[in-house]
Order: structure tokens, then sequence, then C-alpha cells
């Protein structure tokens, strides 16, 4: 089984999968952009070989180096980062060399999209802030403010996909919208309803058929939002016990 793992050395931890499944008979080939010297030893001992890029944003040159070990190693089996800001391109490279174990680029969409993602927790029975699209290049003030009418301010509007509260804004105000709309980047963005509360994670390992293997939860004292707006110290502890409510609404949204 040929195996190609994107990034292994970053975030640090992920080596452990890498060495895991050499355990396990795979063939691990490593893709990352650090050289080849500056990867820990653990690491260089799991993979069979490793292709440093210069640039993994760059799509040509990470072709490239899956085509490399397409033709010295035979058939890609699987095409994995674990990592949340390359899902998009791991599922691009998947369809390109016909790898079918992982998730095609329209699924990935529906675990990306702050929008896509609203009819999931609709059909599993868990509420979420109420939400509208923002047009794209279009200033269409008038549905905004009907959705701002039935929710008021506060609203939040942030990039339909992205993390990390990356280009999010709390507006508070008519004149607060009006500079939004003319400063905004060209990307879609959406808009909800602002809602006050903690910032509870339910975490989980899944298997092949929807059932939780491993299940946590996480406390952000600080919101994200918070921290990245008022340039807080990122705080946030595992609890010991996953609440049972928190539980049950994340395992009916997984299924």
């Amino acid at each position: 089984m040929n195996f190609v793992f994107v990034s292994p050395n970053f975030p640090h931890t992920y080596w452990n999968f890498c060495d895991r499944l050499r355990r396990r008979g795979v063939n691990v080939l490593g893709i990352g952009d650090a050289p080849y010297d500056q990867l820990d030893q653990g690491l260089k001992n799991a993979l069979t070989e490793y292709y440093r890029v210069d640039n993994m944003e760059d799509y040509s040159q990470m072709f490239r180096a899956v085509a490399w070990f397409s033709f010295k190693y035979g058939k890609i089996d699987w095409i994995e980062s674990n990592n949340e800001y390359w899902l998009s391109q791991d599922a691009r490279l998947r369809e390109d060399f016909h790898v079918t174990t992982g998730v095609d680029t329209a699924g990935i969409r529906n675990f990306q999209s702050k929008a896509a993602m609203k009819p999931f927790y609709a059909k599993a029975g868990v509420p979420s802030a109420r939400q509208v699209k923002v047009p794209v290049g279009v200033d269409d003030v008038a549905a905004l403010s009907a959705f701002i009418g039935k929710v008021g301010y506060p609203v939040i509007v942030k990039p339909e996909i992205g993390v990390g509260a990356a280009a999010t804004y709390k507006l508070s105000s008519d004149g607060e919208l009006s500079k939004f709309l003319s400063d905004r980047p060209e990307v879609p963005y959406v808009m909800e309803e602002f809602v006050r509360g903690d910032i509870y994670s339910y975490d989980a390992i899944i298997d092949s058929e929807g059932n939780p293997l491993f299940e946590s939860s996480a406390h952000f004292p600080p919101s994200i939002m918070d921290i990245v707006e008022n340039k807080l110290d990122l705080v946030y502890y595992v609890l010991d016990k996953v609440p049972d409510q928190l539980r049950e609404r994340g395992r009916a949204t997984v299924k």
C-alpha cells in the first residue's frame, strides 16, 4: 500500500501517524517544504521517501511530487495530510490521481463551507445561528438589512470558507455594514446572528461506519474571535468528560 502523507513534519506530532503506518507495513511517502535534514529522526525512519517542494501552495509542485511517487512506486492508495489547511488540495490531488479512498472536492466543501454545513445541523436537530449569504461583488443592502431586521445588531460577517476567525468582523450599526461592504475582500461571505455563550468543541475519531471510537471536548474561555480582535492569549482546556447534550448532538451531526 502506497500512502502519500502531506506535511508529515507539521504539526510536530504528526510523525506518529507515519510511524504507525510504517509499523503496519505501509509504504509511507512524505511531501513537505522542510529540508530533509531538519526532519526528526523518528519521521525519517518512518518514511520510505521524502519529496521536498519549495512551496506547498504551488499545486504544480505538489502534482509533480505525487507523479514522481506514482512513477516510482506504482498506484497511490491514499493521499492525506490530516491538516485542515490542506483539505482542498488533498482532495484535488486524489481526484487527479484517481485515488478513491478519501473525500472528493464536493465532499470537502461540506466540511469547509459555513453555509453548506447548516443543513446537516438542521437534519441532526442541532440549533445553530441564523445565517444569510452575502452577495459577491454586489452591495445588496436591502437583503442584508432585512436579515438584520430579523436578528438585530450586532451581526457577524465572515468568509464562507476559512478558519481561525480570519477576516471576521462584528458589525453593530448600518455605518459599519456600509464600510464592510465597501472594503471587504472579493470572496464569498456569510452573515450570522450574534450569539452570546461559551464555546465548547466536540472532537472525535470516527470509524468507517460513523461510530465514535474516541470523543473529547475543549472549552475556549475567550472565543477565537475575541482572541484575534483583542489580541488576547490563546487559552483552552480539555474537559475530563464530554457533556451529555454535546455528545448527543455531536454524534447526531456526524451521522
